[in-house]
């Protein structure tokens, strides 16, 4: 989806499947909710990276610098390709509510003597490397190429009611099909009961990202938990900041259409943005960023901004 440039750069929902020597991965990076099935990260020195609810169906890992790297929430099905960590150079790993099918040197590791030696950090809450059955089923389904199956997957993952799954469900808010992305921001909504156990402003920013969703359904699953949950207002301002610092058109409606979400939702919120903003949107030469920016003018009226 994008990358937010910081001290540590963080790439939040990529589609990266089965790409290969491509990465301007560096050290201390974090990878959110991206989909890495089939990826090759083979001799990469990813020191200090965070892996946080990614897919790692088939990743290879071969190689691969493993100094202090963290890997939370993520997901490779033991039904099918494993991740490969052999002959990694790997210190103080540290794996946290993850369920992953390991390749390594030994045919079935033991991860208290494991194949990373006595520096694997294990996660302190449940099974570390084994999620319910019924949760792994229901995760492996959102795995499928039919959007039905992805579909009915999140929906049982919200029955399921296990907080664990929240990182993973975050890939889903990046799906192509709108009522795939709907249902898993509605579950995501019925699983944080108080705060996410891990990253909790991270998945919150990437759910409040979707009042700009192109679907006018997603928007308004967005707001509804707008209403609900309350968000801090930096985290709405990550949604709506689109609007400035957007590369493409498509970002920048992106935050113009979250925008409008918000001031319909409530007039306090129209102090998070400058008029001068809204005022170059209308010089834009795309039509619908122009036709977007005199609603969202109409929307507020005489209101203060």
């Amino acid at each position: 989806m994008l990358k937010l440039d910081s001290k540590r750069s963080r790439y939040l929902e990529m589609d990266w499947q089965s790409k290969q020597h491509l990465f301007a991965i560096e050290p201390n990076d974090s990878l959110i909710c991206c989909d890495l099935r089939g990826c090759i990260f083979d001799k990469l020195d990813l020191s200090g990276c965070e892996f946080f609810g990614c897919r790692l169906k088939g990743t290879s890992f071969q190689g691969a610098t493993l100094y202090e790297t963290k890997f939370i929430g993520c997901f490779s099905d033991e039904g099918d390709r494993p991740t490969d960590v052999r002959n990694t150079i790997a210190t103080n790993v540290s794996v946290e509510d993850c369920h992953i099918n390991f390749l390594s040197e030994e045919p079935q590791p033991d991860f208290q003597n494991s194949f990373w030696g006595d520096d694997l950090t294990l996660g302190d809450f449940g099974d570390f490397l084994r999620w319910p059955s019924e949760v792994a089923k229901a995760a492996a389904d959102t795995l499928s190429e039919r959007n039905d199956v992805r579909y009915n997957a999140a929906v049982k993952l919200g029955e399921l009611d296990n907080p664990v799954v929240a990182p993973l469900l975050g890939c889903l808010l990046a799906d192509q099909e709108w009522d795939v992305r709907a249902i898993a921001l509605e579950v995501l909504g019925k699983l944080r009961h108080q705060e996410f156990r891990y990253r909790d402003e991270v998945l919150l920013e990437l759910m409040f990202l979707c009042l700009g969703d192109k679907h006018s359904i997603v928007r308004q699953t967005a707001a509804e938990l707008v209403e609900t949950i309350s968000p801090p207002e930096r985290v709405l301002l990550t949604s709506i900041n689109r609007m400035v610092v957007g590369t493409s058109d498509e970002e920048r409606l992106a935050g113009l259409l979250a925008f409008i979400e918000l001031c319909q939702l409530d007039d306090n919120y129209v102090h998070l943005l400058d008029r001068e903003v809204i005022d170059a949107l209308l010089l834009k030469e795309g039509s619908e960023i122009r036709s977007e920016s005199s609603r969202l003018l109409e929307i507020i009226g005489d209101r203060a901004i």
